[in-house]
């Protein structure tokens, strides 16, 4: 009997050397390394838009603005190799109601007809770990600011005769096109597979060059304000990616 008990336990001493597998640490899996980027991104963006020389013209004539923040759609397409990207980034004004409650007042408004731009950016990620690339962008674009002037009336008017009536103290287009440069701050998630969907956030600002003169669509312009916008933005978007390894080494 002792003998038996003995062959027995030496059939099971390799089992006692393994590993209990529901204990053992899990390995952690490497970083992914996805040579090249072609990358989608929709999204949308919050603005904060300083134009001094128009703000100070509003405000000398006691002109109301609205002073929420201005918001954009944004469409992109950039390509990354390695840790480097470039993008070509489009964005759009989203429209705002700025009429008060008080809509038979005599005060003078001024709506923020359309905002809209194009980008071009360089970028690099300065941190890159497992799951997060951060990027620098730095670039150049251009920008359209639009604002129209109105005061409302409870005059009634007959639409038939609607392009007769002009109200007074009514600039249907005043607007702002200028150069910039960007600089941002960009969060992305770390791709993982070949097609991905990633989360990417961005704060920057972005600058005009020079001072240039407000013009309008309607009236040809003398003595117009010089400006030179400055904008903080806060971007949200998402990465529709298609990622591609690198060569395999023989």
């Amino acid at each position: 009997m002792k003998l038996i008990f003995l062959l027995a336990m030496l059939a099971t001493y390799p089992v006692w050397g393994q590993s209990d597998d529901s204990t053992a640490t899990p390995a952690i899996p490497p970083k992914s390394n996805f040579r090249s980027s072609f990358i989608m991104e929709p999204g949308f963006a919050y603005a904060v838009t300083h134009l001094p020389a128009m703000q100070r013209y509003f405000r000398d004539n006691q002109v109301k603005v609205d002073k929420s923040l201005d918001r954009m759609a944004l469409a992109a397409f950039a390509y990354r190799r390695q840790r480097f990207k470039v993008t070509l980034q489009a964005f759009f004004g989203i429209d705002k109601s700025l009429l008060p409650p008080d809509k038979k007042g005599t005060s003078l408004f001024a709506r923020s007809q359309s905002v809209s731009g194009l980008t071009f950016l360089l970028g690099y990620d300065v941190a890159n770990t497992r799951n997060k690339r951060v990027f620098i962008n730095a670039g150049l674009g251009s920008i359209n600011y639009e604002y129209s002037l109105f005061r409302p009336s409870s005059q009634v008017v007959s639409f038939q005769n609607i392009l007769q009536y002009t109200p007074p103290a009514t600039v249907p287009s005043l607007k702002q096109t200028t150069g910039f440069w960007d600089v941002n701050v960009e969060v992305a998630q770390r791709e993982k597979r070949p097609n991905t969907f990633q989360w990417v956030s961005r704060f920057g600002y972005r600058r005009s060059f020079q001072r240039t003169p407000w013009h309008s669509e309607v009236y040809q312009l003398v003595d117009a304000p010089q400006e030179r916008l400055g904008q903080f933005y806060l971007q949200f978007g998402l990465y529709i990616a298609r990622n591609k390894p690198g060569r395999q080494k023989p």
